[in-house]
Parts: structure tokens; sequence; C-alpha cells
């Protein structure tokens, strides 16, 4: 992969590893903002597939690059964070630009237990907590102030969007996203390519894809 502008730096930064943003909407300004507050890496920049974006700052401190070509087989130039929030688009790009160079970006206010498991590529926002026992998968976001108990298991690619609780031994899906505020009670599982709604409240398995709203959470026709 090869990036057309490079930010001067100094040394002391350029010495920390490196790590390439893939997206330029709002989300990726949220994953940019916790990335430089983190202080992990040194030189940040972004880009997308979309040319046309990718000119000045994403965030001061994040230039925005033009990618010459996809990444070969001896990989990209830096770390790379996929900062999409819709799920299956940022799956696409992940599983284009490769699984093997993905890397997780935590904002320091969050609370991840030392006792949880967290794949490449995720995103834990501010104020978010991780409790022991929780397992996220490949390119899960954990959005701001939500609540991840004990012992949740949440797939690939899914989204936990704001202010959303997943009780203790919660399941949940592939490519799932919880909405704002909306609670899974503790042990009910939510299957692949589920919606739920913002401030619902899933009280049963959802065991069918599909939009679910309302309290007690019900399938929308």
């Amino acid at each position: 992969m090869l990036i057309e502008r490079m930010p001067n730096h100094a040394a002391a930064v350029l010495s920390k590893p490196s790590l390439l943003l893939f997206g330029a909407g709002g989300h990726a300004r949220v994953v940019a903002d916790a990335v430089l507050c983190s202080g992990q890496w040194g030189v940040v920049l972004a880009s997308d597939r979309d040319a046309r974006v990718c000119t000045g700052d994403l965030l001061p401190g994040v230039a925005m690059v033009t990618l010459s070509g996809l990444p070969t087989a001896q990989g990209p130039a830096c770390a790379l964070h996929v900062s999409i929030g819709h799920n299956a688009s940022r799956q696409r790009e992940a599983m284009l630009l490769g699984l093997e160079w993905l890397a997780t970006v935590v904002h320091p206010s969050a609370s991840v237990s030392a006792h949880a498991f967290v794949a490449a590529g995720c995103f834990i926002a501010a104020q978010s907590v991780l409790a022991p026992g929780a397992q996220l998968g490949i390119g899960v976001v954990i959005n701001h102030a939500a609540v991840v108990d004990h012992e949740v298991r949440i797939g690939a690619f899914s989204h936990i969007a704001p202010g959303a609780v997943l009780g203790g031994a919660a399941q949940i899906g592939a490519r799932v996203l919880v909405g704002a505020g909306a609670v899974v009670l503790p042990g009910v599982s939510v299957c692949d390519d589920a919606v739920i709604g913002a401030g619902a409240v899933v009280s049963a398995h959802v065991l069918v894809a599909g939009t679910w709203a309302g309290v007690p959470a019900r399938k929308l026709k």
C-alpha cells in the first residue's frame, strides 16, 4: 500500500507504531479522537475509497491521504483500523484490506477488564464498560457509555450503540446493531444480522433477523 502524503513528525513520534484509519465519516472522527487521546500511536493517517474526500485533515493531527492501490502480499505500511460504523461495510473493507493488519482502538476513559477478551479491529469508545469474561469478536464497535456485562459474547462486526446495556451472559451474534439506549437482558441471545431499535428492551431470545423494537422488543413487520 503506497501513501501519497505523509506529515512531518518528531523522531519521538516516529518511534511509535503508525496507524491508518480507513473511513472518513463521523464514526472515523470519533475513532480518530480516541486514537489521539490514547497517545499509543505515532503517525496517524486516514483514508477512504472516495479519493474526493482524501484531502485536508480528518481531525487536526490526522491527515487524509490517498491510497494508490490495495494492500499487497507484503501488507500495508502500518497497522489498520476500519473506522466505518455500518457493520456490513466495515466487514467488507476489513476483509479486503486484510484481517491480519487490524488494530484495536480503546479510548483511555473506557473501563476494560483485564479479564475480558477483545479481538483485533475493535473500537471501544469513551466511558464504555467491558466487564470480566466479556468477549468481543473481530471488528466490534462498543460505542460511547455502552455497558457490556460479565460473560457477554459479541460476534464479529457487531455495533453496540451509545448507552446500550448488555446484561450478563447475553449472546450477541455477528453484524448485529444494538441501538442507542437499548437493553438486552441477562442470558438473552440475539441472532446474526438483527437490528435492535433504540430504547428497546430485549427480554426473550431473538431468533430471526430483522428489526426489533419496543418494550418488550417485538419484530417489526
